[in-house]
């Protein structure tokens, strides 16, 4: 037996198992093709979500009370509602991002004025607080969301990671 192999040995059985942390043939919890396809329909039907938010919230915006937008304020706090809920469930800014951004695509896209003159989202106060009042709840919801991974971990990797 070589020297360095032993010291290797010794350092592996002082230190525990290596970096890898796993035992070879030993596969983890969501590394599977189902669990891929599960998180990727759990994704799918989050993004179906905040497009239905948009298109439902699009035509419900402009109901009022008196001077005052009320149906657009809810709307607001529902868009907030999903992203936070969104993250949360999914265990990730990811999961809040998608419907987040669905949302704001399909609001933008109903407050595009059409050949035929149609509108959806007008240019009025509560047109205007349903786009960037939701928007910012958006935002706002999604960095609610606490990371999936600690800070810098995208740039450092296991290396930032302090051993104990």
């Amino acid at each position: 037996m070589h020297k360095d192999d032993d010291e290797a040995r010794v350092g592996l059985a002082k230190d525990g198992l290596p970096a890898e942390g796993d035992a070879p043939g030993l596969t983890r919890a969501g590394e599977g093709p189902l669990d891929a396809f599960v998180s990727g329909a759990a994704y799918a039907a989050l993004g179906l979500l905040g497009a239905v938010f948009g298109v439902v919230g699009s035509f419900a915006q402009d109901w009022t009370v008196g001077p005052v937008p009320v149906a657009a304020i809810v709307l607001v706090a529902l868009v907030f509602a999903m992203a936070r809920l969104a993250g949360l469930g999914m265990g990730g800014r990811l999961g809040a991002t998608i419907p987040a951004v669905v949302w704001g695509v399909v609001v933008f896209v109903m407050s595009m004025r059409r050949s035929e003159g149609d509108l959806v989202v007008p240019g009025t106060t509560a047109g205007y607080l349903f786009i960037i009042g939701g928007m910012l709840a958006a935002v706002a919801g999604v960095m609610m969301v606490p990371p999936a991974r600690p800070p810098g971990d995208w740039l450092l990797g296991r290396a930032g990671r302090i051993r104990e």
